[in-house]
């Protein structure tokens, strides 16, 4: 036998074994990933902030942690809103929260402002004073407080601008923040509007039309 048909017969040889390999072993992993409809408890703690505590046991009906809503109504919500049309409805850093919206920012200011809205503990007055705290003491002879119906639910509200305290800590000059509580049947809501002054006294007028559209679900 010549050499060159040693060869060919050796090629052919050796695709045979590599075809015979790839059948028996286990399909790759894919690069794509698919978002499961339910989140088990430990999939969703990982979804949270490193240092966030466990959350516990979900509900199996639990939205997935860090979902992004989609229109006016929320599944998760025991009320119903419409949000303004510029506003982005983003990721949920925290468990705690219904839904969170950026609000963006005016010319002049360096961040976009965010509303969040969660359910918490606690009562009315024990909320807005946690709130104005989070401001200077200077700041805080700048709150107006009012009261007002939207329907059925009882809604207060709080304005103040100054020196902010973020979550993380951090010192915030010329800031801002719009809030309301809503006493609905299923307890209280929180709708909390804060970023730089001038982008959230902009959007002052888009809350209050997404607070005039409340209604329990």
């Amino acid at each position: 036998m010549d050499r060159n048909a040693i060869i060919v017969i050796g090629v052919i040889g050796g695709a045979a074994v590599f075809a015979a390999t790839r059948s028996a072993a286990p399909n790759a992993p894919s690069s794509a990933t698919t978002q499961p409809s339910a989140v088990p408890e430990q999939a969703a703690t990982q979804a949270l902030t490193t240092n966030h505590p466990p959350i516990g046991n979900l509900p199996a009906n639990h939205p997935p942690v860090g979902a992004i809503p989609t229109g006016a109504q929320k599944p998760e919500a025991a009320l119903l809103w419409t949000a303004p049309a510029r506003w982005e409805a983003i990721p949920h850093p925290s468990a705690m929260r219904v839904a969170t919206y950026r609000v963006p920012k005016v010319a002049g200011d360096v961040e976009d402002g965010e509303l969040s809205v969660t359910r918490a503990g606690g009562d009315v007055e024990q909320n807005l004073t946690r709130w104005v705290q989070q401001f200077d003491e200077p700041s805080r002879a700048s709150a107006r407080r009012a009261t007002k119906l939207v329907g059925t639910l009882k809604v207060h509200t709080v304005d103040l601008a100054g020196t902010y305290t973020t979550m993380q800590g951090d010192m915030e000059q010329g800031f801002a923040l719009a809030g309301a509580i809503v006493e609905s049947p299923a307890g209280l809501h929180f709708f909390k509007l804060t970023g730089p002054a001038k982008t959230v006294a902009a959007a002052r007028a888009e809350l209050d039309a997404l607070v005039a559209s409340l209604r329990a679900r």
